[in-house]
């Protein structure tokens, strides 16, 4: 059996969906072929394919760590859209470019499945679908939706064979975009099936160098390294609770320059593991009490398959807001409405034992952590 992965590299998150299913495929199944293209980066660099990948790379970093605000009142504005118009610059700048050659691919490579881990892959496939393009509507379909909201032009993909969702909670949004629910499957998010593996605490512990004896919180910024994790750090030096810190910086090395200066200057009151980037994050989780980071999809399904609570910084950007919303409404997380005041909610969690074992009940609720094995079942045999 032959399945394509679609994907764009916009953040991590993407690829790591990707990586996650490829690899449950070869450890798993001994009859499956894999191609992974990147709608952007593979193929010909035409001059309109290079502006497409640094509007949902470069541009995506840009306008996150320099117009916070503005780009969120954009992505707003695309969120709340009439659905049932048409995108011309979506279409001209974002699907237009990679869809002769993701056309071409399917002609060449005649997969019998195809994982679109974009909206913009599944509105390829959805596009060539109406052309009746035959090798495409000879292959199964899948989408997934990777944050706990519907993304902005979800409504153009209508023509997958199955939509993933995180939950069931979104049948109102979809039917609105025009979905039959018969296509909707609540499976969750693909992610590393490492984070399923329970590993001992203090084990986890000894591996990294800490200490036993000390709860430890966690501090990340996402695989390229947003947030101000500086002035996140000294604001914990407030905190009365006695406890060890794990920052990770991700691909952010001036920062990681930044805290490890001020670790050496005895700045940083708490006893602090700095890393960069890191492939242990399983472990690494496995050491915590409670994450205080972002909330994109896939890095918030990993922290809660390992039952780890997440406190969400204040400046969260694009669906990461909408993420927080949804998760708190489901008493899965926490929100900072105020980015000084981040120690008294450290604080407040680490001292409220009641609080914290609700949260982390909420979560054992909520977590599938099926996701990656039932999502590469759909797309190896359906439904």
């Amino acid at each position: 059996m032959k399945i394509l992965i679609l994907t764009v590299s916009a953040g991590e998150g993407h690829n790591s969906m990707c990586r996650a299913l490829t690899n449950y495929f070869n450890e798993n199944y001994n009859d499956v072929e894999i191609k992974q293209i990147d709608l952007f980066k593979d193929g010909e660099q035409t001059k309109e394919k290079k502006k497409a990948n640094w509007y949902v790379t470069k541009g995506y970093f840009y306008s996150v760590k320099y117009l916070f605000n503005y780009a969120n009142k954009v992505f707003r504005k695309l969120r709340d859209r009439d659905v049932t118009k048409e995108a011309p610059t979506l279409r001209k700048n974002f699907i237009s470019p990679s869809k002769k050659f993701v056309e071409n691919i399917i002609n060449d490579f005649k997969p019998d499945a195809v994982f679109c881990a974009h909206t913009f892959a599944g509105i390829i496939l959805s596009d060539l679908r109406k052309e009746h393009n035959e090798n495409a509507l000879k292959a199964r379909v899948v989408s997934v939706v990777s944050d706990f909201d519907i993304a902005p032009y979800t409504e153009f993909l209508t023509e997958v064979d199955y939509i993933v969702t995180p939950s069931d909670d979104f049948d109102k949004d979809l039917e609105k975009r025009g979905f039959d629910l018969s296509k909707r499957i609540s499976l969750g998010i693909p992610f590393q099936t490492k984070f399923n593996k329970e590993i001992d605490k203090n084990e986890a512990k000894k591996q990294l160098g800490l200490k036993l004896d000390k709860k430890t919180v966690l501090v990340m910024s996402g695989g390229i390294g947003f947030g101000n994790l500086k002035n996140t750090i000294l604001n914990l030096n407030k905190c009365k609770s006695d406890f060890q810190i794990v920052c990770i910086c991700g691909k952010n090395q001036a920062m990681k320059n930044t805290l490890d200066k001020l670790k050496a200057s005895k700045k940083i009151k708490k006893d602090i593991l700095i890393l960069g980037f890191v492939n242990n994050v399983d472990v690494i989780m496995s050491a915590c009490d409670v994450l205080l980071g972002k909330l994109g999809g896939l890095s918030t399904m990993e922290a809660f398959n390992k039952g780890l609570p997440i406190i969400a910084y204040k400046h969260l950007h694009f669906q990461e807001y909408d993420n927080m919303l949804y998760l708190k409404s489901k008493n899965t997380c926490e929100y900072i409405t105020k980015s000084n005041k981040t120690y008294q909610f450290v604080d407040n969690f680490l001292l409220d034992k009641e609080k914290a074992s609700k949260m982390i009940n909420a979560i054992k609720d909520f977590r599938k952590p099926n996701a990656t094995k039932d999502i590469c079942s759909l797309l190896y045999k359906g439904v």
